[in-house]
């Protein structure tokens, strides 16, 4: 057991001995002038300052501004030349911040692009390696298998099969892990995992107990050059297959390898500068690096300053820009200021800590020029060192100091594309700095002079948004519509609509807005949540402003949905009022009550809920009703409440079986009634509440005091039920039916099917306790054959 433990540990040890990263494609050390590929090179620098940084919040930093910028590229460029790699650093960046599953979601999506390639294939390695790490071998197995299908190159493709089979063999899955360390051992040439192949079949088959199999793999790979993560666990293996084979001697010779050699060595190449060079004209940067490493030998002078501007160039090129500084200033010592070395490298110099640090690039190109711009003032390398400061300084938002550096490169020295860049770039630092009037005219430069470049729709948003703070909405609506108009990104147009709906908002011109809205839905169909939930809340918006209130509810409903935290509460107020509106009592009693639940029903108006609770109120949903009336009535002031919300939140309250409650609010609308009849009915509520309560004094007293007003029709009748009850619970059954009989002789017609059974059921209950039987059957028999269907209320 303790020996299975420890190659599955040797195994794993393989596992994490990762693959370098890829790296991307050779550059010229010329800044680009494919847009995209500054974005994309910005953003891989600032990984690699990111990743190379000692101080921890300035990696953090770093990395968080690398995954602004890559994601900003991606964003833009999805389709550029180097966006499989802008997801590699992109899901990098995540990872040594900490978002796992945002880095996930970038590996994931490199893999499904299905593009072959280095990168995909290193996401689907990266992912796999995570799964295994967490022991998830059988999540693990397939992303290795992924990785092989996606690999540009064998050697990536062999991996694959490698650790696919390691992650199998983990699952106790050997037949899967049996086939592809043999499928690896079919492999002819370049093969990096032949060994390792060999040691994992030799184990399997050693433990299937097909040991005369097994014994020739491990020999091969126990006497193998490989390393000693794959030899040693081999040569155990094999001394274990040689003991059950009857073999001690042979046993004893595998298991002394490991014993005898615990510092086994890697390979260490050696490196002549002519193979450095033969390997750099061949593109072969790696190769240059590697054998730099290995050599011992230096030259002497320039030879030397060429070996190690060789090396730089090299790790430059392989985005090892650290590496690569250190070697350019060992050039610069060597040589004379004004040597055309010297200049090289100090300028290549300078592009590498662009690379890795933006911030105190303009010191550096500063002292750049102090050296070499008055010998070599027109020298392109000069102003692309401009060129750095400005883009630096505006990635500093220091536009104002940025605008200035631009205005300082001589575009005729520079290649006509780059001479674009420069022109737009310009454009965007006076805008960014402020000056509306001198970016319109620079924007409007550029689209006149390049109308088939790619960045015309940009251009055209940003002069639009120059416009727009200028005051000039009608132009700025116009360059929206011109990227409208153009076969251009998604993005793109999803910006216009929106824009331009919101400038035709501010312009007060509401029907082109729901058409700008509307449009952008319909066309727009794959948009974000966050769009998506604007368009509609803005869509109901301008509708219920339109009166067009029943096409407005489903928008306002979307946008509620689609964006909860920020036009949740808004959209339900537009559903409420709408509904509202159209006068659908329940709907808006639902909008109310989710208006309490969730903050937003201090937004709707007194009339909206004061209607509310009156439907409530008639529906017979008692507390409801007084849910709502108390929105409204001022407990602090409650005279400002009009009389008639304090009536029926106390009517609703004492139906709601809150007696108790009830009375503030009947006193509150008694102290302002001046009408004879509410002021009767007030007084029957009031009644009734301290009657609920048990308070049978002050109840019959509130009594009198309403039969003083001499009240007529159903108050009358029931206040004169109110004292029956009084005189029920005071035990005098005969003063109770005394006040029941007329109500039910007399006061209420047959055809109330209410209160006047209601009024039988108590003069019965009064003649049956009082001994009357006679009469109590008597009253029974005209209560079933007059209302024969009645039920006493509950409680």
């Amino acid at each position: 057991m303790k020996i299975r433990a420890f190659l599955c540990l040797a195994a794993a040890g393989s596992l994490l001995a990762q693959e370098a990263p890829p790296r991307a494609e050779p550059v010229d050390p010329a800044l680009q002038a494919d847009p995209g590929e500054d974005w994309y090179q910005h953003g891989r620098n600032l990984f690699e300052s990111a990743k190379n940084a000692s101080n921890p919040d300035q990696k953090f930093e770093l990395y968080a501004r690398a995954i602004d910028v890559l994601t900003r590229y991606l964003g833009q460029y999805s389709n550029h030349a180097n966006s499989d790699a802008a997801y590699w650093y992109l899901g990098e960046s995540y990872y040594a911040s900490g978002r796992i599953d945002d880095a996930k979601r970038c590996f994931n999506n490199l893999v499904n692009r299905r593009n072959k390639g280095r990168y995909a294939s290193a996401a689907a390695n990266r992912l796999a390696v995570d799964h295994y790490q967490n022991r998830q071998y059988a999540l693990a197995a397939p992303l290795f298998e992924k990785m092989a299908e996606l690999a540009d190159v064998p050697e990536h493709r062999y991996r694959g099969f490698y650790f696919a089979a390691v992650a199998y063999e983990a699952q106790g899955r050997t037949r899967e892990a049996t086939d592809y360390y043999r499928k690896l051992l079919e492999q002819e040439g370049g093969n990096p995992f032949i060994h390792q192949s060999q040691a994992g079949l030799g184990r399997l088959l050693a433990r299937a107990q097909k040991l005369d199999e097994a014994l020739p793999l491990l020999d091969k790979a126990v006497m193998s050059r490989s390393t000693p993560e794959v030899r040693g666990p081999a040569a155990v293996e094999a001394g274990m297959v040689a003991a059950k084979m009857g073999q001690p001697d042979l046993s004893d010779k595998y298991l002394g390898i490991v014993l005898n050699t615990a510092g086994m060595e890697k390979y260490r190449p050696d490196a002549q500068y002519a193979m450095m060079a033969s390997r750099f004209d061949r593109k072969d940067y790696k190769g240059v690096t590697e054998v730099f490493r290995r050599s011992a030998e230096k030259g002497e002078g320039e030879q030397e300053a060429l070996r190690l501007m060789l090396a730089a160039k090299s790790y430059m090129a392989l985005n090892k820009n650290v590496e690569a500084l250190e070697l350019f200033r060992e050039v610069e010592k060597l040589m004379l200021p004004n040597n055309i070395h010297a200049f090289e490298a100090n300028y290549l110099r300078l592009m590498c800590f662009y690379r890795i640090e933006g911030r105190h690039v303009p010191e550096q190109v500063d002292a750049f020029l102090d050296l070499y711009q008055k010998n070599r003032p027109r020298d392109p390398k000069i102003h692309t060192a401009l060129l750095m400061k400005a883009e630096t300084l505006m990635d500093a938002k220091k536009a104002q100091e940025a605008a200035k550096v631009y205005n300082e490169i001589d575009a005729s020295v520079i290649s006509a594309e780059n001479r674009r860049g420069l022109f737009f770039k310009r454009a965007c630092a006076l805008l960014t700095a402020g000056d509306s009037q001198g970016a319109m005219q620079s924007f409007s430069d550029f689209i006149k002079s390049y109308p088939d470049d790619p960045r015309i729709p940009e251009a055209l948003m940003q002069r639009a948004q120059a416009y727009t703070n200028s005051g000039d909405l009608g132009k700025a609506v116009a360059d929206y519509d011109q990227i409208i108009a153009r076969e251009t990104k998604d993005e793109y147009k999803a910006l216009a609509y929106l824009e331009s709906a919101d400038l035709a908002k501010q312009q007060g011109n509401l029907q082109d807005m729901v058409t700008r809205y509307q449009t952008f839905l319909q066309k727009v169909p794959g948009a974000s949540k966050p769009r998506q939930a604007k368009a509609n809340y803005w869509l109901a918006w301008g509708l219920m402003k339109s009166n067009s209130v029943k096409e407005a509810l489903p928008f306002a409903e979307a946008a509620r949905n689609l964006d909860p935290k920020i036009y949740g509460k808004n959209a339900s107020v537009l559903v409420t009022m709408g509904n509202w509106s159209l006068q659908n009592p329940d709907a808006t009693c639902d909008g109310i009550d989710r208006g309490i639940k969730e903050d937003y029903a201090d937004q709707l108006p007194d009339q909206l809920i004061d209607w509310a609770a009156q439907q409530a109120y008639n529906a017979e949903r008692y507390s409801q009703a007084s849910r709502f009336y108390k929105l409204i009535v001022e407990e602090d002031d409650p005279r400002v409440t009009p009389k008639e919300s304090w009536r029926y939140l106390g009517k609703a309250l004492l139906k709601d079986g809150k007696a108790q409650e009830a009375l503030g609010p009947i006193d509150n609308a008694l102290a302002v009634e001046d009408n004879l009849f509410w002021k009767s009915d007030g007084l029957l509520d009031k009644a009734k509440a301290l009657l609920d309560l048990d308070r049978l004094d002050e109840a019959a007293t509130i009594a009198g005091q309403c039969q003083d007003l001499k009240p007529q029709g159903r108050v009358n009748s029931e206040v004169r039920l109110v004292i029956g009850d009084i005189w029920m619970k005071r035990n005098d059954p005969a003063k109770a039916a005394a006040e029941y009989t007329p109500v039910v002789v007399l006061m209420l017609d047959d055809n109330d099917k209410v209160l006047k059974p209601l009024a039988y059921s108590k003069l019965i209950k009064a003649l049956d306790a009082k001994g009357d039987k006679a009469e109590a059957e008597k009253y029974r028999g005209e209560l079933q054959q007059k209302y024969p269907d009645w039920q006493p209320p509950k409680g």
